[in-house]
């Protein structure tokens, strides 16, 4: 594989962790949470899509990927409304949120198992074996989807966070919640809220990556690679998520290219060591405020 479809590669997939990451950095800023159950929104999602394709074999993969993103942004909502905001109410110490989010997670991961089954199942659509070479090498053509759908993302967020009221409502919340309150900010409705996108997103991903992957129950192991990602980006940054994300990526498939496949994930985690040596705040953002 030649060094320039390498590089296109690891950038596909590295926006899939950034999508994830995303999710982690938005829910983070919103309520101080770190919601290691994030990835399995993602592999709600994907299964979401795939019930959808199942049951609708023709529907166009645009509305499968809108109809996933909403159900799991109505189920975040719920989680959100059910466990994450009472334990915070009631004053959780941050272990026990990390552990309820761990605990969610396994309950997400092992309801997928019991509705969808043990087995890895597949989007069965022909963009699913579509192929575009680059530079004459052969590349998924999702990879070319997943681009630009970041793209049109990163934009539409920085219309939304700049322009509309709700945006900068979240935003006004993330920076200073009490003072936010005292303006007349919901900052119920913006917790629900930015639950609702993070988990879309994290649909989205799932969504995306389905016809290049098998989509199964523990799919929501590439949460590892993605709170790396927002780690080394500079956590509660959604610029941040998205450059470490892409920068985890490239240097995963370079440094698989150069060594082994085997050693790909082991070269990524060395340099994510190496970015917070060096700037222990991650590349972009002001890092961990507690």
């Amino acid at each position: 594989m030649s060094f320039v479809a390498q590089i296109f590669s690891g950038i596909a997939i590295g926006c899939i962790y950034g999508l994830v990451a995303i999710g982690f950095s938005m829910i983070y800023r919103a309520m101080g949470l770190v919601n290691f159950a994030q990835a399995e929104f993602m592999m709600i999602g994907a299964f979401f899509g795939y019930s959808v394709l199942t049951a609708f074999p023709e529907m166009p993969f645009l509305a499968v990927l809108a109809i996933a993103c909403a159900g799991t942004a109505v189920l975040g909502v719920v989680l959100e409304r059910i466990a994450f905001r009472p334990a915070i109410r009631r004053g959780a110490s941050d272990i026990y949120l990390v552990l309820l989010t761990l605990g969610i997670g396994m309950v997400l991961s092992n309801g997928a198992r019991l509705i969808w089954g043990a087995n890895p199942v597949v989007y069965q659509i022909p963009l699913a074996h579509d192929i575009t070479r680059l530079a004459g090498y052969p590349l998924p053509t999702m990879y070319f989807y997943i681009l630009a759908f970041m793209v049109l993302l990163l934009v539409i967020l920085q219309w939304f966070f700049t322009k509309s009221w709700t945006g900068l409502a979240l935003r006004a919340v993330a920076e200073d919640r009490k003072t936010a309150q005292l303006m007349g900010v919901d900052a119920g409705f913006a917790s629900s809220f930015s639950f609702a996108i993070a988990s879309a997103i994290g649909a989205a991903a799932g969504v995306l990556y389905a016809p290049i992957i098998y989509v199964s129950f523990d799919m929501g192991a590439v949460g590892i690679k993605a709170f790396a990602a927002a780690v080394m980006g500079g956590f509660g940054s959604i610029a941040g998520a998205v450059v470490g994300g892409v920068g985890l990526g490239v240097v995963e498939m370079v440094g698989g290219q150069l060594l082994a496949p085997e050693y790909q994930d082991s070269v990524a985690f060395a340099v994510m060591i190496l970015v917070l040596l060096l700037r222990p705040n991650g590349l972009i953002g002001k890092g961990i405020a507690k």
